[in-house]
C-alpha cells in the first residue's frame, strides 16, 4: 500500500460524491458507509447533494492499516461545510467509508466555518509544518504516537489543570477551520473566562494550547469515548483519529484551578462527534486540526473498536 494508493482512493470517493456516482468510487463488494454516525448505503446522502468539492484538503495516510482520511471543504448546493472522510482500502477495493460533514445550523443557518483572520486558508493545502518528516532518529513508534494522541483526549475529560498537557509552545490548533490558540492581536487571558459555554472568547484564543488546559476550563467535557485512531504515520509523525465529547449537562459550576468559581451555562446532555488530526515531534503537539458536529447525546460511533483504541 502506498501513499500514492491510498490519496487516490481518497479523490475517487470525493469525486464519485461530486459527480452523484457512486459506481465510480471503486468501492469493494458489501463496503460499508456512514455518515455523520448513521449507516446509509453508498448513493444515499453526501453522494446525492455532494455538488462541488473545495480546494482545501489535508490528507493523513496510514500505509500500514491501508488507510486514509482527509479534511476538507464542501458545497451541497450553495451552503459550504467541511468533511472528514476516511476510507479503508483492500485488493479488492475500499470497503470502508465513514463520514463527518460539519454543516451550519440548520436553525440559525450560522456557518460551519467562518471566511476572515485567523481561519484556514481555504484556498490551498495544509500548513507546510504538517507536511515535512519527521528526522529518522526521532520517529515514534506507532504505538508510543497513539499514546500521546491518546493524553490529548485524556487532558481534555473532566479538565482539572493539574494533568500531563504536552503541548509544543507554539503549537496550533485549528477547529471547523477556526484557529483557537495563540490567535495574534487579541490581549491574553488571565484565566479562563467566566459564564460562557465556548472557550472560544477573545481573550482565551490568545491563550497557548498548554495554558488553556492548565486553567482546568474544560472540566465540563465529561466523558471522551470511543477514542478510535485508525491513522498513524511514524514518518510524519500524525495521527488521526475519532471520537465523541459527551456533556451531561450537570457540570453547571466548578472550580478553576487558580479557585475562581465559574459558571458554564450548560444545562442540557449533548455530545459532538470529533475527527481530529494530530502532529507530535518529539513527544509534543506541534499541530492539531479537528473537525465537529453536535450528535444525539450518547450516540455511538457505529464502526468497530480496534487493538488500542479506548473505549
Amino acid at each position: 500500500m502506498t501513499r500514492e494508493e491510498l490519496a487516490g482512493a481518497i479523490a475517487r470517493v470525493l469525486e464519485a460524491m461530486a459527480t452523484h456516482d457512486p459506481a465510480n468510487a471503486g468501492l469493494a463488494d458489501g463496503a460499508r458507509y456512514t455518515e455523520n454516525g448513521q449507516e446509509l448505503a453508498p448513493g444515499d446522502g453526501l453522494w446525492g447533494t455532494l455538488d462541488t468539492l473545495g480546494a482545501y484538503r489535508h490528507d493523513f495516510l496510514d500505509t500500514v492499516s491501508g488507510q486514509g482520511a482527509t479534511i476538507t471543504t464542501i458545497a451541497e448546493g450553495a451552503v459550504r461545510s467541511i468533511l472528514v472522510l476516511r476510507v479503508k482500502l483492500t485488493a479488492e477495493g475500499i470497503s470502508e467509508v465513514e463520514a463527518i460533514a460539519a454543516r451550519p445550523d440548520a436553525v440559525t443557518g450560522q456557518a460551519a466555518f467562518a471566511d476572515g483572520p485567523n481561519q484556514l486558508d481555504l484556498s490551498g493545502g495544509p500548513a507546510p509544518e504538517w507536511l515535512a518528516p519527521i528526522p529518522v532518529e526521532e520517529r515514534l513508534s506507532r504505538a508510543e504516537l497513539r499514546r500521546a494522541a491518546n493524553m490529548y483526549f485524556s487532558g481534555i475529560e473532566k479538565n482539572d489543570g493539574k494533568g500531563e498537557y504536552p503541548f509544543a509552545d507554539d503549537c496550533i490548533r485549528i477547529e471547523n477551520g477556526f484557529r483557537t490558540t495563540d490567535v495574534p492581536g487579541v490581549a491574553p487571558a488571565q484565566e479562563a473566562p467566566a459564564n460562557k459555554d465556548t472557550p472560544y472568547q477573545p481573550d482565551f484564543r490568545a491563550m497557548g494550547a498548554r495554558a488553556q488546559l492548565e486553567t482546568g476550563f474544560f472540566r465540563f467535557v465529561d466523558r471522551i469515548r470511543e477514542r478510535r485512531f485508525p491513522i498513524i504515520d511514524e514518518e510524519r509523525g500524525t495521527v488521526f483519529s475519532f471520537a465523541f465529547f459527551d456533556h451531561s449537562g450537570t457540570v453547571r459550576e466548578y472550580e478553576l484551578a487558580n479557585g475562581r468559581k465559574v459558571t458554564t451555562g450548560l444545562t442540557r446532555p449533548f455530545s459532538w462527534e470529533i475527527g481530529e488530526g494530530f502532529r507530535i515531534e518529539k513527544g509534543l503537539f506541534t499541530r492539531i486540526e479537528a473537525v465537529m458536529t453536535p450528535c444525539p447525546y450518547g450516540m455511538r460511533a457505529n464502526w468497530p473498536l480496534e487493538e488500542g483504541d479506548i473505549a
